[in-house]
């Protein structure tokens, strides 16, 4: 099996586990990471021994997020730059189409909280555990970006358009209850609880029939997909207009500073 530089991968049987390996940056989703994550993904199409995918990981915290200083550093001589900085985008609609279309049962393992990008990865998964002691938030807006890489109406899918908004807007911490209450996750656990509740779904859904669970995932798949329309298209653009207006670099300033 390959190895990756920001993940970590190890098979059990059909069960493959995907563990965000940056603890020192607190597992912040880097370009690398994002190209990492497409790339297993395509992998998957080619191991139909492997079942289950679990996404996990490593440290006390799921993911930080975006890596802001990677981006901050990317914003610097941002009228040269712009270009990149639309393919970055192009690059994190992607993850999400090809994380979302991983055939395999894919569940999410929050040993810990989750951060923008963090919340991204979540969202493309069948089925969310959630550490109870956890929180999710969507920081964007506080350092002056907004939700993106499609995730704005994935999200709208899935809790509400007014939901939807206090979280984006209001940038506030969500925890395990809430997120369960609202319907974003599906389980609720202690820490020392996790693995056996991953367990109960995998040994629950390997007792049904294979084609017909695969079947059953791509019909619910289809049903609850997000008409994204020209959103996709025109996202791109709107990121590139919001981080050449100076806005966002500001923020992100204020941001690096302030935790060096």
């Amino acid at each position: 099996m390959e190895k990756y530089e920001t993940l970590k991968l190890e098979k059990e049987n059909d069960v493959l586990t995907v563990t965000l390996n940056r603890e020192k940056n607190a597992n912040a989703v880097n370009t690398k990471m994002i190209r990492e994550l497409i790339k297993v993904a395509d992998w998957l199409r080619e191991a139909p021994e492997i079942k289950f995918v679990v996404f996990t990981n490593q440290g006390k915290i799921f993911s930080a997020g975006a890596d802001l200083y990677e981006l901050y550093d990317g914003l610097s001589g941002v009228e040269q730059t712009s270009d990149q900085l639309r393919s970055m985008q192009i690059l994190g609609q992607e993850m999400m189409r090809k994380l979302e279309s991983i055939e395999q049962i894919t569940i999410s393992a929050l040993r810990g909280s989750a951060y923008g990008a963090g919340v991204a990865i979540l969202m493309t998964t069948d089925f969310r555990i959630m550490e109870e002691s956890a929180i999710l938030n969507l920081p964007e807006t506080n350092v002056g970006i907004f939700l993106t890489w499609g995730c704005t109406p994935r999200l709208v899918k899935a809790v509400g358009a007014v939901r939807a908004k206090e979280l984006i807007m209001l940038c506030e911490d969500v925890t395990a209850e809430e997120s369960y209450s609202m319907g974003f996750i599906n389980r609720v656990a202690a820490a020392e609880n996790i693995d056996d509740e991953i367990q109960q779904y995998v040994e629950k859904i390997r007792s049904k029939g294979n084609q017909s669970i695969r079947m059953t995932k791509k019909l619910i798949q289809a049903t609850t997909a997000v008409n994204f329309g020209d959103i996709m298209i025109g996202e791109t653009e709107l990121v590139e207009k919001v981080l050449v207006s100076g806005e966002t670099k500001n923020k992100m300033k204020d941001f690096v500073e302030r935790e060096k």
